[in-house]
């Protein structure tokens, strides 16, 4: 069976959404029950491509019944999706002006509370997602404000233990837990909140804002390296300069997009794959040659229909396998109204009408494509 680029689109289009699925599954815990119904679809396409048509509805009947189920269970998982999807619709709609004011808020929120001896730990995500990095949460989709970031860690907040994530110029979530880093050189003043801010910018392109109680200093980390900043001016004008370095080239922004979840990206282009191949060789038309009798009804009263050039015609037949078996193949007969002959020979040719096929099965070729009959007074 060739293959279009139409195919090709789809195919493309099939692996994207195969992806976004799989990445939200994984984020949500719910990868089992996400190849589930993968599963589910693609054994239904292999039993409509067998011919097991009752199978093939109980297995689609089972996977749009799992979706149902997982929209009901993962609903704030959803929730949180989307509102992902609308803080990168609205990245490029944040000005300078507004960035800086941003950056100037968290620089004189964590200075405020290091001379308040609080507690703080602010992740800036950078490039790359690190939700499957992070665990728990408490979603809030808001504006980024001195005030809210240091109401977040004061102790009467019961989310003051975890982290504060900022996303796309927003605060997504707080009391966020962060993997620890297992590093042997770190200063032995280190605590735990050191060790998880260490922990997420190793294993990602964030920044992290540190505010020690028992020190009162803030920290800043970056990968694998960390600085204890002095004052709120130095805060900002690193922040900025750390902002700047992430405005990467486009071939970059493509790299960035092709390797990261590579493994992931390759599971859905496999799943992608298989669901295409089955597709192609489950949705085609068939052709399928069968004989047919020739019946002659209407022919009138004194006449008789004799010398027939054939009396078996071979049809083949266009169109989806199951739709051509309910056809009675068997008894398959082309009938000819003769109300209207008379005396001589006559040529006549089968088509769709005469055999009454039924909707969806065409007749693609027949032979002979037209046979005679002469009709003689009896």
């Amino acid at each position: 069976m060739p293959v279009r680029w139409l195919n090709l689109i789809d195919f493309v289009m099939l692996t994207l959404a195969l992806y976004g699925v799989l990445s939200w599954a994984r984020q949500a815990r719910a990868m089992r029950l996400a190849f589930w119904i993968v599963g589910l679809y693609a054994g239904s396409l292999v039993a409509r491509r067998f011919d097991l048509i009752i199978t093939s509805w109980v297995l689609d009947a089972a996977s749009i019944g799992l979706i149902v189920m997982l929209l009901i269970m993962f609903q704030p998982e959803l929730r949180r999706a989307f509102l992902w999807l609308d803080r990168i619709l609205r990245v490029s709609q944040g000005t300078s002006a507004a960035l800086e004011h941003e950056m100037r808020a968290l620089a004189e929120a964590a200075f405020a509370m290091a001379r308040e001896r609080v507690g703080a730990l602010i992740v800036i995500v950078g490039g790359d997602p690190i939700s499957e990095l992070v665990e728990n949460g408490v979603n809030v989709g808001a504006e980024i404000s001195r005030g809210l970031v240091e109401a977040a860690f004061q102790k009467t907040s019961p989310v003051h233990d975890g982290a504060l994530l900022v996303e796309a110029g927003r605060i997504s979530r707080v009391n966020v837990i962060l993997p620890l880093s297992h590093r042997e050189d770190l200063p032995p003043q280190f605590g735990t909140r050191h060790r998880a801010a260490m922990g997420i910018a190793e294993r990602s392109t964030a920044t992290v804002i540190v505010a020690s109680e028992e020190r009162g200093e803030v920290t800043l980390m970056r990968g694998r390296t960390w600085q204890v900043i002095s004052s709120e001016t130095d805060l900002l004008k690193e922040l900025q300069r750390l902002r700047n370095e992430r405005e990467v080239s486009r071939a970059d922004r493509v790299k960035g997009v092709l390797t990261h979840n590579l493994g992931l990206k390759l599971t859905a282009a496999a799943l992608g794959a298989m669901i295409g191949v089955l597709s192609l060789f489950s949705s085609g038309n068939v052709i399928r040659t069968v004989s047919a009798g020739i019946e002659l009804v209407n022919l009138p009263r004194g006449l008789d229909a004799v010398d027939y050039s054939t009396h078996t015609l071979q049809i083949s037949l266009r169109g989806r396998s199951w739709l051509i078996d309910t056809a009675d193949r068997d008894d398959l007969v082309a009938r000819f109204d003769l109300r209207d002959a008379h005396e001589g020979v006559i040529s006549l040719r089968p088509t769709e009408h005469e055999l009454g096929l039924p909707p969806g099965v065409h007749l693609d070729n027949v032979a002979p494509p037209v046979f005679s009959v002469r009709i003689r007074k009896r």
